[in-house]
């Protein structure tokens, strides 16, 4: 009778101590998961940016205005991935280069819900190959191609 009792309890501690294991073993891919996800691809004379997770811009629409030599983009509004931003700012910069530190270069936006809407009182013209950087909550959250 005793012998029954010691394999049962033996047995509970097995099962227990394999249980913790494996569920540190998930947590600890799981850790490696949301890390892995943050990463700055490879760039010349130390410059880099990556994209972070948590906002993502999903749609950008640009509104242009001017004519001739003046034609350029008078306002751009974005539809972030989820709402909750406090602040959203762009920058045009060209393409391949790191976006601004700070600074007049960044143009703040005004905020409803999940979308953000950048203006210019005159048209802003942008080089040919320019990229769009956003900022969301002070976090560069993507680079655009600008069409």
């Amino acid at each position: 009778m005793r012998k029954g009792k010691r394999t049962f309890a033996s047995r509970k501690r097995k099962i227990a101590g394999l249980s913790a294991f494996v569920l540190a073993g998930v947590i600890g891919v799981g850790a490696y998961a949301f890390t892995a996800s943050n990463t700055v691809p490879l760039a010349r004379a130390g410059v880099g940016v990556g994209k972070v997770t948590g906002y993502k811009v999903e749609h950008e629409e640009y509104t242009f205005g001017g004519a001739g030599s003046t034609l350029g983009v008078e306002k751009v509004k974005l539809t972030l991935n989820e709402e909750g931003a406090k602040e959203v700012k762009v920058a045009f910069v060209e393409e391949g280069e790191a976006p601004p530190a700070s600074g007049t270069e960044w143009k703040e936006c005004t905020i409803a819900t999940v979308y953000a809407e950048c203006e210019w009182a005159t048209p802003f013209t942008n080089g040919e190959k320019e990229e769009l950087y956003v900022e969301v909550n002070g976090t560069t959250a993507s680079s655009i191609n600008v069409p």
